[in-house]
């Protein structure tokens, strides 16, 4: 799933544990800052989402939540 919130690129990105067998919420958040290209990777909880678009939903809420920390 991709989106732009903000003005800031988000991907997610869900890994499935096998240990668990589980899907990991991952998600990049990139953006462009006075010509320079930033990445920020978070990872979510381990052991929650059996259903991958679960994972998917928390990864973006998770992004959102991250932004919206850091644009104040």
């Amino acid at each position: 799933m991709e989106l732009i919130y903000r003005g800031r690129h988000i991907r997610s990105l869900p890994d499935l544990n096998l240990e668990t067998d589980c899907w990991v919420p991952n998600v990049d958040v990139s953006w462009e800052q006075e010509g320079t290209e930033f990445h920020q990777l978070l990872t979510g909880p381990i052991g929650y989402f059996k259903i991958i678009d679960q994972a998917e939903s928390y990864a973006v809420e998770m992004a959102k939540t991250w932004i919206d920390r850091e644009s104040n």
